[in-house]
């Protein structure tokens, strides 16, 4: 006979981990469960790391609206610290943390939707051992014996969170000195723009503004690449470019090797791409989407499939807005764009994603050095539309310079910029050096 839903271990660690990590799963559970669903039942010997771990994954998102993500191995430990825990206890919390570092998670869908039937028969089980006890000591009444069953065969109820704003306050301050201590907002590695600017986070949309052959792409990928060495786990998906140019670029990128002499250099490449794996492992994932008929419906899609297969990205990127395909064709492109960018705003903040995408400049602005909102093509509304618009005109220094403009920003300072220098042999859209020595050379 198989084992009840409630001793399956490798169900419970499942979902513990989607309750560390994921953003879904915890606004769809965390309502439903309590610390004490994964308390081990009496005659189970294991489970105590599991019941600390799910208590302090609950109690985080209770205070904060977050998973608790990486910041959850500190949290235990001084939990742990606080509840004067030692020895075999700690190594066995310790070991339980490692183990769900390393587990990939495949149809979290399947784990969530598998939660009421759980929390039912827990429920169930409890009510036995509870009657038991009270038979046992001769205290079970007819009223405590209805009180139980009635409590043990309750549907469980709905899972949306209700808040109380006006007694919210002491929460609120604590989620806001949660946030201000622990900022969740990726660098881009573009140490100008880095010492000016806080870039966007999970929940928001982030615009690149840039004339033809500017430089749009590259960017993306700079930024991918940075946050995969901050370990988020990036989805890119390429409209325009094909696979192979997306591939070779990144090649180049990560390992120094122009991108004209990448097939100069196999076993260097090979060697510098192994590094780079073994230093980020599995976070960077790329969609081919040059077929067309990508909207943002099919990005969502994408999105889950690679989340049920085990791949949970933190951040999306979508190279680039016009060749997103509406989902209602309308007689103005611009009402077809206010539709792709707020499905795409919406998408991401029901996913707690961060999200990028590109927009072309119009043309005859090749030589302007500021790149506003009434210079973006088609639409000038778009920058009203997301959280943070960083446009690429001509800079300064040098015949390939770029003039990093915050054109619109609802996190932080805007209209403000500074130059760059890129490599574009390697892929670079900044080269630390290069611009590091113009600076120098102009003074700044």
């Amino acid at each position: 006979m198989p084992s009840p839903i409630f001793e399956d271990a490798h169900f419970l660690d499942s979902l513990v981990a989607l309750l560390t990590r994921d953003p879904e799963s915890l606004r769809s559970c965390a309502a439903l469960l309590t610390a004490k669903d994964f308390q081990p039942l009496r005659g189970m010997k294991f489970g105590y790391a599991r019941w600390v771990v799910a208590e302090r994954a609950l109690r985080f998102y209770e205070k904060h609206r977050e998973p608790a993500g990486r910041l959850l191995r500190s949290d235990v430990l001084e939990y742990a610290r606080q509840l004067n825990l030692v020895g075999r206890r700690v190594e066995e919390l310790k070991g339980y943390l490692d183990s769900l570092d390393g587990m990939k998670i495949t149809a979290p869908a399947a784990v969530t939707e598998s939660v009421g039937a759980y929390k039912r028969e827990r429920l169930k089980a409890q009510a036995i051992q509870e009657l038991t006890d009270l038979h046992s000591a001769g205290m079970l009444t007819d009223e405590k014996w209805y009180e139980i069953c009635q409590k043990a065969v309750d549907t469980v109820k709905g899972t949306s969170v209700v808040s109380d704003y006006l007694i919210g306050l002491t929460a609120r301050n604590e989620r806001r000195k949660f946030g201000a201590r622990h900022q969740r907002n990726p660098w881009t590695f573009i140490d100008p723009l880095d010492s000016m600017i806080k870039c966007i986070g999970p929940k928001h949309l982030g615009l690149v503004l840039a004339p033809y052959k500017r430089g749009k792409s590259l960017f993306m990928l700079w930024l991918a690449v940075a946050y995969v060495f901050q370990r988020l786990n990036v989805l890119y998906i390429t409209l325009e470019d094909p696979l192979s140019d997306v591939e070779d670029r990144l090649d180049s990128l990560i390992s120094n090797i122009p991108l004209t002499r990448l097939g100069e250099f196999p076993q260097t490449l090979e060697k510098r791409f192994q590094q780079w794996r073994r230093l980020v492992h599995a976070r960077l994932k790329i969609v081919d989407g040059t077929g067309g008929g990508v909207s943002i419906p099919i990005v969502e899609k994408i999105f889950l499939e690679e989340r049920a297969h085990g791949f949970n990205a933190d951040a999306v990127f979508v190279d680039y807005d016009d060749e997103i395909v509406p989902i209602v064709k309308q007689k103005d492109r611009r009402f077809e764009f206010a539709d792709i960018y707020r499905d795409y705003a919406q998408f991401l903040r029901r996913y707690a994603l961060v999200g990028w995408t590109g927009a072309q400049a119009q043309r005859g602005t090749e030589h302007l050095k500021i790149l506003v909102g009434d210079k973006a093509a088609e639409d000038i509304s778009k920058l009203r539309k997301v959280s943070q618009c960083i446009s690429l005109g001509k800079g300064d220094w040098g015949t390939n310079g770029i003039y990093l403009y915050v054109a619109a920003s609802k996190i932080g300072p805007q209209h403000i910029g500074c130059n760059i220098v890129p490599n574009l042999d390697r892929m670079l859209i900044f080269d630390r050096e290069a611009t590091a020595q113009a600076a120098l050379e102009h003074g700044v």
